[in-house]
């Protein structure tokens, strides 16, 4: 064997080593989390991610709070700047480890082995559905803010519920559902009594449980389908994530253009033909795998600016 291709499989060997390393941190740091969240702790800064809309949460959602706040005609500054704020630092380093319904996509996309790539250019347009989500979002929170202009929100709480009244999406949202109806419906007893599931189903809870399994079959089909296509909270993290301090760095004299970080990439970014130096992607859920799978430490984590 020669000593450039004995060197070639050190290089593989230690990559697939960091990567392990990687992914068992990562798992961790997620599990760690969602245990924190559950812990009730009543923390009130918000916090740039979602699933955590359940009775024990430790830490408000940022866009559950900023759905309350335009509703009730309060200025949104707090979430505002937590978004802004967490994501000029770190980009969206909070949806790669911290955020609950990610780690269950990732769950999802290990055990049913999901596409991490699929057409480039279904990808690019499903892409830009997320924002279109955002805006219906803000568009129907308006919408409900004239009914406390009108004094009317009561009463349409009355008829509808105070969660869809206060917060419209996160009211449907699948991340709600997993982490806030179905605990909530066990430690009421419905679950897994079968015929007191099927007594208290509404139309209501239908359409949450529908959304929420359609949302874990794609996620198990596609990596990250939810953070891809569909997060409104996910988009408003990308707005300010893409000229984040913290970055991914290429440098092209050390890449042999192998592609792994392509292959590898969750969320399908194009790394490999990114122009020299930043990876500048607002789609970068910053998990960091395409640096640790790189066997020529082309790619780097870097805190600085462009």
């Amino acid at each position: 064997m020669s000593k450039k291709k004995a060197k070639l499989e050190d290089f593989h060997r230690r990559s697939i080593v960091r990567l392990n390393v990687l992914r068992a941190i990562r798992l961790t740091v997620q599990i760690s989390f969602l245990v924190v969240a559950n812990l009730a702790l009543s923390i009130a800064f918000p916090l740039p991610i979602i699933g955590l809309s359940y009775p024990w949460t430790s830490f408000p959602s940022a866009l559950d709070m900023l759905q309350i706040m335009i509703i009730l005609l309060v200025p949104p500054l707090l979430p505002l700047a937590s978004i802004v704020f967490f994501n000029v630092i770190l980009g969206r380093i909070f949806c790669g480890w911290l955020c609950p319904f990610g780690f269950v996509q990732d769950l999802a996309a290990y055990l049913f082995n999901a596409k991490r790539f699929i057409s480039s250019r279904i990808d690019h347009n499903l892409k830009f559905f997320k924002y279109i989500v955002l805006i219906i979002v803000l568009l129907t929170c308006l919408a409900f803010a004239n009914l406390t202009i009108t004094n009317t929100l009561d009463l349409f709480a009355q008829n509808y519920g105070r969660g869809i009244a206060i917060m419209p999406f996160t009211a449907i949202a699948p991340d709600a559902t997993l982490f806030g109806t179905i605990p909530l419906l066990f430690s009421l007893g419905i679950l897994p009594n079968a015929d007191k599931l099927l007594s208290s189903l509404n139309t209501a809870l239908f359409i949450r449980y529908f959304i929420l399994v359609i949302v874990l079959v794609l996620a198990a089909r596609i990596s990250r389908f939810w953070c891809r296509y569909v997060c409104p909270m996910g988009s408003l993290n990308a707005i300010f994530s893409s000229k984040s301090i913290l970055g991914i760095y290429r440098s092209v004299g050390k890449c042999d253009e192998c592609g792994l970080c392509n292959k590898i990439c969750p969320v399908q970014i194009d790394v490999i033909n990114a122009k020299i130096g930043r990876i500048d992607s607002k789609e970068c859920i910053m998990c960091f795998e395409c640096v640790a799978a790189c066997h020529t430490d082309a790619l780097s984590i870097t805190f600085k600016k462009r």
